[in-house]
């Protein structure tokens, strides 16, 4: 019930903050109408002239396409469009200016406008001028960070006031011309870049203890493109984007204080009015007054974030997914792992390793690890892939398979005792109960484990004890992406993870693997 509350409490404070930065302004769908009406666009015409930014996980391939027309419906009818690319690209299907898309668009519907000392929006600023087109964007961005690289000349400029440089920006006629004032002045955007870089590294260590770890960690998770991106933002040498640097924050849970702190130092607006934005500001808040676990911090994103888009706001999948690099994962090395961690679980129960020490439980600080340290390095390896590949086939029966990857995250260090805020964290609303000393007890309580982990592996999300019928269609849905059956199976994970489950030996870790399998 507390958790409800919290959710409630959270989803309403949110509420109250979006509702409250709509007074006082024209409400997005009226200027739209407005708009259309104008130019005389029906939705499917309008849909070809705004673009939305999509990133390919795991090949850093990022392309800017056309939103449809249902999505153009759904802002007539009250959504809100989710990023600065539509709106800037909105603004120049309706030929605005910069100005006007600074200013009417840009400050009004997302709480902040375009800073030119930002390099990203100084890219920005040039597109609007009609430099170059929108799918020349990542080709200009990294022609930018060459020039970022290169060593200066003795006589460069280092400085320059903000409305000098807005203006010159603003005033380039060509591509060329705007290369030629960055170029000019690269050196106070490398330093602006390098200071965020810096600060990103204090920030980190300040909420992880370690620097190594967590860049390690974000880069798994999707939050960072890719090691080489890292290494370069850290530099000073990379192009950071706003959405960059709203995903490292959903990641992170950094205070209040060093949101504030990274974006001045990345030379970009306070946090604005935009859900995804208002959820950032809350969470951080949430995390300092009332809620200092992580994992119930997600669970309440991942919450809220489903309602709000039941209201008709617009968040981009990737910011509300705790587990999104591995729901990115393709369904085939999805698969291989599931049933990985399936016959390890079994192979630690022929060694009476159930994961516990002295009446402890531990299975509930693993699922990281799980899918964090083990998935991710197993989805890069070239023997995994090929396994996921020869195996899903099911022309050997699993009983039979003797190259298994090994899933390190699921071997108990001897002597191991969690500590009491873990045991907490576990009765309160992760896994069932705390096992008695009856290997029944831990043999469900792995089950469950398994069961739980499964929905994570195929969702991206949290588990959160609550599986019901809507959890079971949104497995069946990921399931029939890839043409797997999965009735049996889905039977057994709804049987296992009921309210009061109790152990059922054709519903456990073996007859999952079976069903796994059978798909």
């Amino acid at each position: 019930m507390r958790a409800q509350d919290n959710a409630d409490r959270f989803l309403e404070e949110i509420e109250k903050k979006l509702s409250g930065a709509q007074k006082n302004r024209k409400p997005f769908s009226q200027f739209l109408e407005e708009k259309m009406d104008q130019f005389d666009y029906s939705n499917t015409s309008l849909a070809k002239k705004v673009f939305h930014r999509v990133e390919k996980k795991g090949e850093d391939v990022v392309r800017y396409v056309p939103v449809t027309r249902q999505t153009i419906g759904a802002w007539l009818k009250g959504s809100m469009p989710s990023s600065r690319e539509i709106y800037i690209t909105l603004g120049m299907a309706f030929d605005m200016g910069l100005d006007e898309i600074n200013y009417v668009l840009l400050e009004t519907y997302m709480g902040y406008g375009l800073y030119c000392k930002n390099i990203e929006d100084a890219l920005w600023i040039a597109l609007i001028n009609g430099l170059f087109d929108i799918d020349e964007m990542e080709e200009v961005k990294e022609r930018i960070e060459e020039m970022l690289s290169e060593e200066p000349e003795e006589s460069e400029t280092r400085s320059l006031p903000t409305m000098d440089l807005w203006v010159m920006l603003s005033q380039a006629g060509s591509l060329e011309q705007f290369y030629n004032i960055v170029r000019m002045y690269r050196e106070e955007f490398k330093d602006g870049a390098k200071r965020f870089g810096q600060c990103l590294e204090e920030v980190i260590e300040e909420e992880y203890g370690y620097y190594e770890k967590a860049a390690w960690l974000l880069r798994d998770i999707g939050c960072m493109h890719c090691e080489a991106q890292f290494s370069k933002i850290k530099a000073g040498k990379a192009v950071v984007t706003r959405e960059w640097l709203l995903r490292f924050c959903i990641a992170l849970q950094p205070s209040v204080e060093s949101i504030e702190k990274l974006l001045a130092k990345a030379q970009m607006e306070p946090l604005g009015i935009t859900p995804a934005e208002v959820i950032i500001e809350m969470i951080a808040k949430y995390k300092a007054d009332s809620v200092a676990d992580s994992q119930k911090i997600w669970m309440l994103i991942e919450s809220v974030t489903k309602e709000l888009r039941e209201k008709g706001y617009e968040i981009e999948d990737d910011l509300c997914r705790k587990y999104d690099s591995v729901y990115d994962v393709p369904f085939q090395q999805k698969w291989w792992f599931s049933a990985c961690v399936g016959h390890q679980l079994l192979e630690n129960q022929k060694r009476k390793d159930y994961g516990y020490e002295k009446n402890g439980y531990c299975r509930y600080i693993m699922v990281d690890q799980v899918l964090f340290d083990d998935m991710n390095r197993n989805k890069k390896s070239t023997v995994f892939r090929k396994n996921a590949s020869q195996f899903i086939c099911g022309e050997i029966p699993w009983q039979e398979i003797d190259d298994w990857q090994k899933v390190p995250a699921l071997a108990v260090e001897k002597g191991f005792q969690p500590d009491t805020f873990d045991l907490e964290k576990f009765e309160d609303y992760c896994y069932m109960r705390r096992p008695s000393r009856f290997s029944k007890d831990f043999i469900m309580n792995d089950v469950y484990f398994y069961s739980a982990l499964l929905y994570s592996i195929w969702t991206g999300k949290c588990f959160q004890k609550d599986f019901g019928e809507t959890e079971v269609e949104e497995l069946r849905e990921e399931f029939a992406v890839g043409g797997l059956q999965a009735e049996r199976l889905l039977h057994m994970m709804e049987e296992n993870l009921m309210d009061g489950a109790k152990y059922q030996e054709d519903c456990d870790i073996a007859h999952m693997l079976s069903a796994l399998f059978a798909m």
